[in-house]
């Protein structure tokens, strides 16, 4: 069962209920009383997006229905209350961010058992595409990239969210993150991203939200059901002819767990249908398969609030879109 007309609604076109004003008052909050206050400050805000947000808690509740059926040994259910601690949970991550980006979290805190991998990429001045997703908290990113070997990360986001949460936090930005606002790859920016490669540091893109312009998208099954997804990073990994790995973050007892995993060592696309269509539905499922498997550890850390198995049309895909982080 699907929410009630939700089908044609783009994720980029939800409202985030001013998210802005609310949220700048739990920094100051977090800023000025440490974590624990900010908890009892969290609660209510949560509760009136929960209460104010009948989108957002009907794809709540379509995800927690997909995610039971598939994996039923979890004990899931998808009512309310499970949606409210879906919504509670989003808070954490939020609070999460502040944290990262105020400069309170240190590498001591993150666990990185593939750690290596990252080392080995640096230490042959190797540049990758890192594979990420809407599960836990991107921004952990923050403490790895002060790691020996100075990592350089460039995370390609859609500008208007990235500049509303930038405000939020008043942040300056890093010297080892660079956000790279754009909604359409255009010839300056691939050429740039390749310098980049090049150069031997890492871009950051996520695989789980359609385009924000364009229907560029193609479908694979997710938790038991088609979904559409971007094609935007596998055309990006081939044209830059760079590895891929896949990048996720989330809380584990208290700490922070980084798992990070090859994906591919090189994805070339072929230029003729329907070898083309087909690559890139493998690649899109591939992932989808690591996004399940994160989604059964950490069930409650994956966020999406939008109608996420609403058919759409999968578009040209002679063209390349880069996706919100």
């Amino acid at each position: 069962m699907k929410p009630a007309n939700t089908a044609a609604r783009h994720w980029a076109a939800v409202e985030e209920n001013s998210l802005l004003l609310g949220i700048q008052a739990l920094v100051w909050v977090y800023r000025l009383f440490g974590r624990w206050v900010f908890r009892l400050f969290l609660r209510p805000v949560v509760s009136y997006y929960f209460l104010a947000g009948r989108l957002a808690r009907e794809s709540s509740r379509e995800y927690l229905r997909h995610l039971a059926d598939f994996y039923p040994a979890l004990g899931l259910g998808s009512g309310l209350w499970q949606s409210y601690l879906h919504f509670l949970s989003f808070g954490e991550t939020l609070l999460d961010k502040i944290v990262v980006w105020t400069g309170n979290i240190t590498p001591e805190q993150v666990d990185f058992p593939n750690r290596q991998l990252l080392l080995d990429l640096i230490e042959q001045k190797r540049g990758a595409m890192l594979l990420s997703g809407h599960i836990g908290n991107l921004e952990i990113c923050q403490a790895i990239a002060t790691m020996r070997g100075h990592i350089h990360l460039n995370i390609l986001v859609h500008t208007k969210h990235a500049e509303k949460f930038n405000r939020l936090l008043g942040s300056r930005g890093s010297a080892t993150i660079q956000l790279i606002q754009v909604t359409e790859l255009s010839p300056a920016i691939a050429i740039s991203l390749q310098e980049k490669i090049e150069r031997g540091e890492f871009l950051v893109m996520v695989g789980d939200r359609i385009p924000v312009q364009g229907g560029r998208t193609v479908s694979a099954s997710f938790l038991g059901e088609d979904a559409e997804f971007p094609q935007g990073p596998y055309l990006l990994a081939s044209l830059l002819r760079c590895p891929v790995y896949t990048l996720f973050c989330f809380p584990v007892n208290g700490r922070f767990k980084i798992h990070l995993e090859h994906f591919a060592e090189s994805i070339r696309i072929p230029r003729g249908e329907p070898k083309r269509h087909d690559m890139l539905k493998n690649l899109a499922r591939q992932y989808a398969e690591r996004l399940e498997a994160y989604c059964r550890i950490a069930p409650l850390q994956w966020f999406n609030f939008y109608p996420y198995w609403s058919k759409t049309t999968a578009g040209d895909t002679s063209q390349i879109a880069v996706e919100d982080n």
